[in-house]
């Protein structure tokens, strides 16, 4: 399997990068850094012929494109996209919505939402015809159940978790999905934590691999189970 995975510098994108090579697929990791940090470093050094590590910023066209036309000379067309690029930004974690930065929203917008559409645009021609491509978004999407807390994030997430289903009707040949990956003992989610990247990441691998998805159902858990939008 032929997979890229953006957003691979640590938690579940480094977790998923590892679970795919492990066991034996080829891999692209795009990274917001323009060097492999050590984790993804070492995983160069044991898998380097399987792994392809590119700078993947997605606040950035150019970049996007770029490392869109790197994927593809590395591993033809891809069977997978996962993009977990995402920001929480501290602001958003004390502040109810009416008190925002708006500087706060705006970034958090621009790399949650804008991004995931700016990698959607440039990673779906990468996409093998019956590909699949997961944008990783969150339980508090809910229009009626709406939440209070980190409310930039929310909203931004529940923008982002919508671009599957507009996707789905846009086009046939890939299919896409949002995909809430559990609440994870990573820098973002240990406050609330209940599992582990690792255990997250091979719920990824189950999806792709078992061929466990259902167009219909383009807004789910990484246990593939449905999502209340």
């Amino acid at each position: 399997m032929r997979v890229i995975v953006i957003g691979a510098t640590q938690g579940l994108g480094l977790e998923l990068a590892r679970v795919f090579l492990e066991n034996g697929h080829t891999v692209a990791a795009g990274i917001l850094e323009r060097e492999a940090p050590p984790p993804l470093a070492a995983l160069q050094q044991e898998r380097g012929e399987r792994l392809l590590v590119f700078p993947a910023d997605v606040r950035s066209e150019a970049q996007v494109a770029a490392g869109a036309k790197a994927c593809e000379a590395f591993l033809g067309k891809a069977d997978a996209l996962i993009n977990v690029a995402g920001v929480l930004l501290p602001g958003d974690r004390v502040r109810p919505l009416h008190e925002c930065d708006i500087a706060e929203l705006r970034a958090t917008f621009e790399v949650n939402t804008i991004g995931a559409i700016i990698a959607v645009k440039f990673f779906y021609p990468v996409m093998a015809q019956g590909g699949v491509l997961m944008t990783v978004t969150s339980e508090g999407v809910g229009v009626k159940q709406p939440g209070d807390w980190v409310p930039c994030y929310a909203l931004s997430k529940t923008a982002a978790t919508k671009i599957a289903g507009i996707m789905n009707l846009s086009v046939q040949d890939v299919d896409f999905y949002s995909v809430h990956p559990g609440r994870m003992n990573t820098e973002m989610g240990r406050t609330t934590a209940q599992i582990e990247p690792r255990e997250a990441a091979q719920g990824f691998y189950r999806l792709l691999t078992e061929k466990a998805l259902c167009r219909d159902d383009w807004y789910i858990n990484y246990k593939g189970e449905p999502m209340e939008a």
